[in-house]
């Protein structure tokens, strides 16, 4: 079973709900062969009304911003199979690790405050965390070079306890005498449990929830009123359902999954659209000091030379050859994709609320229309 990387007999397509703008496309914008906005919107309406006709599809949330404006977002298909209840733009999904880039920014503006550095030792604020004897700093942990063991792979030790709320301490005990893959700094290894230490780490330093720090500090000064932690016994309006698929067009609701076990590294849910707001105010300076901003999206140079393809919550590699700002995310009954490309200042984000259908599939469909 994976958890982060990303019964009805029926499946349903309807016509998608989208915020409209009537705003001429600007020069220079990278769809410029598109006559209008609204024309692309109709493209845009088109590739996801195909993608809702193919096996595993339920739903979609899309959110686009070209030349830093968000000029689209909209809700496709279903929401909820057993009510038939509609995507809109409003309704939230979980986001999965795409959760790690918030993270990353909430290290950085601890930084910015003063209270922490990004080369400290994990030791000095969680030091009941056994690093074996090795020195992880907090840099290690937020490019995942630190070797620390992903939790999420430890097979059924694991995922036997996946429905608990598990405290903290308990989630970490699963990983005792498990050892490092690799001494930090060596390689880069993808951890979900190193964003979980970093979690910790914002708690111990701000004095306040996870939850509450990025509400505070990211969503409530910035707007982004459908983002919050998710959670499985609040009510959430317009919270989407997940789905698993069983082929041959049945579904089943998502396997249960505490949102205590997530935590900084998976469990916020939000729209396409809040996603798209939030990266163009994060890469549009709105959030991060310039030299902190510099440091999130810098790879990790490894003992070997060579460089990570990840900075701080960030992939860095390249997409439809430009440079790019990306993170995928997949999670019970979810998956999720969003890039940001800084040249263009064009922001595409697409969540699935189906395990199979892959958001990223819808992603690269449209980005051919908008890089051509």
């Amino acid at each position: 079973m994976s958890l982060f990387s990303a019964a009805l007999l029926f499946a349903t397509s309807l016509a998608p709900f989208a915020q409209e703008s009537s705003a001429p496309a600007s020069i220079g914008d990278p769809s410029a062969q598109i006559e209008s906005r609204a024309a692309l919107r109709q493209r845009i309406d088109e590739v996801l009304q195909a993608a809702l006709q193919e096996d595993g599809a339920v739903g979609f949330s899309v959110g686009l911003a070209m030349g830093g404006e968000l000029i689209h977002e909209a809700g496709y298909g279903l929401a909820e199979l057993e009510h038939e209840v509609p995507v809109q733009p409003w309704s939230m999904f979980r986001i999965g690790s795409i959760t790690k880039q918030y993270t990353g920014a909430a290290i950085c503006r601890l930084a910015d405050q003063g209270k922490l550095y990004f080369d400290d030792p994990l030791k000095l604020y969680v030091p009941e965390f056994d690093t074996q004897g090795r020195e992880i700093t907090l840099r290690h942990l937020l490019t995942h070079t630190s070797g620390i063991f992903n939790y999420t792979n430890l097979g059924p030790k694991w995922e036997d306890h996946m429905a608990r709320d598990l405290s903290h301490g308990e989630l970490l005990a699963l990983l005792k005498d498990v050892p490092l893959d690799f001494e930090p700094g060596r390689a880069y290894r993808y951890s979900n449990t190193g964003y979980f230490l970093l979690g910790m780490v914002i708690e111990k330093v701000s004095g306040q929830s996870y939850a509450d720090f990025v509400q505070k500090e990211f969503f409530e000064p910035l707007g982004l009123s459908h983002t919050r932690y998710g959670s499985n016994s609040d009510l959430i309006p317009m919270r989407a359902q997940g789905y698993a698929y069983r082929g041959q067009g049945r579904f089943a609701n998502d396997d249960l999954l505490s949102m205590q076990q997530p935590y900084a590294a998976g469990s916020l849910i939000a729209t396409a659209g809040d996603l798209v707001r939030w990266s163009l105010a994060l890469m549009g300076g709105q959030v991060l000091k310039p030299e902190s901003f510099e440091e999130m999206t810098l790879p990790f140079l490894l003992e070997n030379g060579d460089e990570s393809p990840y900075g701080f919550g960030l992939n860095l590699q390249p997409q439809a050859g430009r440079t790019c700002f990306s993170h995928g995310g997949g999670i019970n009954g979810f998956n999720s994709i969003m890039y940001y490309f800084p040249e263009s200042k064009l922001c595409l984000a697409v969540i699935s609320n189906s395990e199979g259908y892959s958001a990223d599939e819808v992603a690269q469909r449209l980005l051919k229309l908008l890089l051509p």
